[in-house]
């Protein structure tokens, strides 16, 4: 009787510390956080993180706003920056990796080793790149297509994602033959594992660096879970999981 009582004094002991967080995170980043996600909580039982994924930029706005989100993931550095400098991240911004872009398709013509030039063959209709004004890595996905004079001639061909997850779907689905997305997407196990793990990875000197910082927003401020998740992404265990996904982690 006694065994009873401490372990249901125990468990609601237990339940009582448990914490919750919301995490917005940058698209490119779904199959790397959620593999850093399930780490974490496994050190952290009971504690719960929710995961919210979109576009850098839209996600920037509304932590401005006041969202209810603790913690900030972006795919743009100056981002991070930026909420700091207003006060609506309050952790001082730290880079967690850089990114990189890759031209994939699904179409059976598909030629990796020819990198840009698949954009001119006559089987594509429709391209995709993520919206450049809010998303990063279309932005610089645009930037490498103006770099290699093929954005003009492509421009009416483009069919915009609103953020990187669904700029691969467009691909995934067949709604674009070709397009250029985040590196760690292809590298996602559905992909990596199919007939069509095929990629160019795009030289990184043509467009600007994909500079990906983080920090703890104004309403995670308090949150004792938000900051040892915050300091967990420091990890040589982050690092790994980064690494897998094709992120340069440099500190």
């Amino acid at each position: 009787m006694l065994k009873k009582l401490l372990l249901g004094t125990l468990l609601l002991s237990s339940l009582l510390c448990a914490d919750t967080i919301t995490v917005f995170a940058a698209s490119d980043l779904k199959f790397a956080l959620d593999g850093i996600k399930e780490k974490f909580l496994a050190q952290h039982p009971g504690d719960t993180i929710n995961m919210i994924y979109g576009s850098s930029g839209k996600g920037r706005v509304q932590v401005q706003n006041g969202a209810p989100y603790d913690l900030y993931f972006s795919a743009n550095m100056d981002y991070v920056e930026n909420l700091y400098q207003k006060g609506a991240i309050v952790t001082k911004p730290k880079l967690y990796a850089i990114g990189r872009i890759v031209i994939w398709s699904k179409n059976d013509h598909f030629d990796a080793k020819e990198g840009f030039e698949n954009f001119k063959k006559l089987w594509v209709h429709q391209a995709t790149i993520a919206n450049p004004s809010h998303a990063p890595y279309g932005e610089k996905a645009k930037q490498a297509l103006e770099h290699v004079g093929l954005y003009q001639m492509l421009k009416p061909k483009i069919v915009f994602g609103e953020n990187i997850s669904q700029t691969a779907n467009y691909i995934n689905i067949k709604a674009a033959d070709i397009g250029i997305i985040a590196l760690s997407l292809v590298l996602s196990p559905a992909i990596a594992k199919s007939k069509y793990h095929s990629y160019y990875l795009i030289d990184d000197s043509l467009h600007e660096p994909l500079r990906q910082g983080y920090g703890i927003t104004k309403y995670g401020s308090k949150s004792k879970l938000a900051k040892a998740f915050y300091n967990f992404i420091g990890t040589p265990d982050v690092q790994k999981i980064m690494k897998k996904y094709g992120f340069t982690v440099k500190r």
